[in-house]
């Protein structure tokens, strides 16, 4: 018996001193697949927000980086509370914690508010945050976060925002571009994506009437040389 009880506190102690699984870095490429250039007209319908649950698991897979008590999201030095949403003149924001990216130590926080919203980039160390229009899309290395727009959401977002993240701080990019779509990281320096092509616009730069089918969109890519990030222009 004392051999069989033996073995197990050894098994326990064995279970104690392996390392806890790390939670997978937030994905949200999903959110991206009924934008414009894939047809989607319901664009809203693809952000994963507001899924009962959803929220609990990111903070439990967050191994107590992240907590809620309430009404209060708390990441570090950063306190989130939740305040009623009233109307156009309210200050009143509701918060919704993603997930984060363990390469960097950054978190997503999602934030809506009266015909607004935005993903919210916190450094829980620091307390730094920044804001962007769309789902962010961290790079390889983490340090390189992008969010692109076909000004479908309600925040009217169209364009290209990249965040660097270096030494503790944000600095944000624009990048002006057509309904923007299907970002993607082929590495730190180089984010692919698809642009209207340009002549689908008039010379007044009025969009053509009737709808715009899937082959309107150009595949190009946004590049950073020298530091600065430059769109490629896409082919007609």
């Amino acid at each position: 018996m004392r051999r069989v009880f033996l073995a197990g506190v050894a098994l326990m102690s064995a279970l104690a001193a392996q390392p806890a699984v790390a939670a997978p870095d937030l994905d949200l490429r999903d959110n991206y697949a009924h934008r414009r250039c894939h047809g989607g007209e319901n664009t809203g319908e693809g952000l994963t927000v507001g899924v009962p649950g959803q929220e609990a698991k990111a903070i439990a897979a967050s191994q107590g980086r992240v907590k809620r008590s309430g009404k209060v999201l708390t990441l570090g030095k950063v306190r989130l509370k939740t305040k009623m949403i009233d109307g156009e003149d309210d200050d009143g924001a509701e918060y919704e914690y993603l997930g984060g990216w363990a390469r960097s130590g950054l978190e997503v926080v999602f934030v809506l508010r009266y015909e607004d919203l935005a993903w919210r980039l916190i450094d829980p160390r620091s307390g730094q945050s920044v804001e962007m229009g769309g789902p962010p899309l961290a790079s390889p290395s983490g340090k390189a976060i992008a969010a692109v727009g076909d000004d479908s959401l309600i925040n009217e977002f169209n364009g290209i925002e990249i965040v660097d993240y270096k030494d503790g701080r944000f600095e944000s990019h624009a990048i002006d571009a057509d309904y923007a779509c299907d970002p993607v990281w082929l590495s730190d320096e180089v984010l692919q994506l698809k642009v209207l092509s340009p002549k689908y616009r008039d010379k007044n730069g009025e969009l053509l009437a009737g709808e715009l089918p899937p082959s309107a969109w150009r595949t190009t890519r946004v590049i950073r040389k020298n530091g600065a990030w430059t769109l490629v222009a896409p082919k007609p």
